[in-house]
């Protein structure tokens, strides 16, 4: 099961031969989203992200204070891979680059959207369970690259005039957990989701939910991405650096929502593989434990690898599980129902009664 159903591929979209000018290369979405992908030329592209009909708030930028502080870490992540070499497939030294959103200028249609400016039209999404060799190794390359820069984000606190932004995922789960958000098959879902967890279990994931929204304590908060994943990050076509979405969701909290967010999504992915559930369960055998090794090389620091699980920020076994949840909540919310959300429940249910540690098992 994935979130957004997509358009079949051009030819070559990752880098359409002989196009003239600035051409469409893909389009998909939900009724939360709509993205278009553009290709300009020169390997260059531009992601569109348009507001659906179900998209209940405004696409903001991240504050001034935090926008100069992306761009800070931005720099240090291409200071810090220029000797890496374009077409390195060790990547040593490498994060993924933060391209930073802009607002665009509205459509014919009168539609406004936010667009970002990438050197690939294809994401580690599409191309991690693609069955390609080549789609496999710029996916894991690229996972890597997100670890390196997931970790500078989270080097650097939260110490803006501003307040800490709410975590908009974590917030669209506390609306379906309590019953404020929509009817319809989201509210279907949370019915099948509450019959199956059971009362100790339903409260255990809002407890988790409660707290991911609360102002962390030991070291206080950082800067997160907010909602970093495989959807989000672009791999380069030349083997140089990847490129990660950033800015609608930007936030501050523990480190845990946002490496725990990857983590819970590709521990979704293996569980779907594994039981044959949606397009995970349909395609290619893929390597998910490398990918997700390859997260967690990028993401942690040479004096930790040799305990990877008591290394991890802790919470990240927790925020992996919301992240399973608040994507059963938007596919059912946002793209509709399907059968095998019977079975993602069960999941749910099984990673919440292990304290959400089968995400961290690779």
């Amino acid at each position: 099961m994935r979130p957004v159903p997509e358009a079949p591929a051009v030819p070559a979209a990752v880098r359409p031969a002989g196009a003239a000018g600035s051409v469409t290369v893909r389009e998909y979405g939900t009724r939360y989203l709509r993205i278009s992908v553009r290709y300009h030329g020169d390997a260059r592209f531009s992601w569109l992200r348009v507001p659906g009909p179900a998209h209940d708030r405004p696409q903001t930028a991240p504050s001034p204070a935090a926008g100069v502080a992306l761009r800070r870490v931005d720099a240090a992540v291409a200071d810090a891979g220029s000797g890496a070499g374009a077409g390195s497939d060790s990547g040593a030294g490498r994060g993924a680059r933060l391209a930073l959103g802009e607002r665009a200028a509205a459509s014919e249609s009168g539609e406004r959207g936010v667009v970002y400016r990438v050197p690939g039209a294809v994401s580690v999404a599409r191309l991690l369970p693609s069955g390609d060799d080549t789609a496999f190794r710029l996916s894991v390359r690229a996972l890597a690259d997100l670890g390196r820069t997931l970790r500078q984000l989270h080097d650097v606190p939260w110490e803006f005039a501003e307040p800490v932004p709410p975590h908009h995922g974590v917030g669209r789960l506390l609306a379906w957990i309590s019953g404020a958000a929509p009817e319809g098959e989201g509210a279907r879902l949370r019915a099948l989701a509450h019959d199956r967890l059971g009362a100790r279990l339903w409260t255990r994931l809002t407890d988790w939910a409660v707290a991911a929204q609360e102002p962390p304590g030991r070291g206080g908060a950082v800067l997160l991405h907010g909602a970093p994943s495989t959807g989000w990050l672009v791999p380069s076509p030349a083997g140089d650096h990847s490129a990660l979405l950033t800015g609608e969701e930007v936030t501050g909290g523990d480190p845990a929502l946002d490496l725990g967010w990857v983590l819970g999504e590709l521990h979704e992915l293996r569980s779907a593989a594994a039981r044959g559930l949606g397009a995970a369960g349909q395609g290619p055998p893929v390597d998910y434990p490398a990918a997700a090794r390859a997260l967690l090389a990028g993401y942690l620091r040479k004096e930790d690898t040799a305990a990877t699980a008591e290394a991890l920020p802790p919470g990240t076994a927790c925020a992996a599980t919301l992240r399973l949840a608040v994507h059963m909540r938007d596919f059912a919310s946002f793209v509709g129902w399907h059968e095998d959300l019977r079975h993602y429940a069960d999941l749910l249910a099984e990673t919440l009664d292990a304290e959400g540690a089968p995400a961290l098992r690779w």
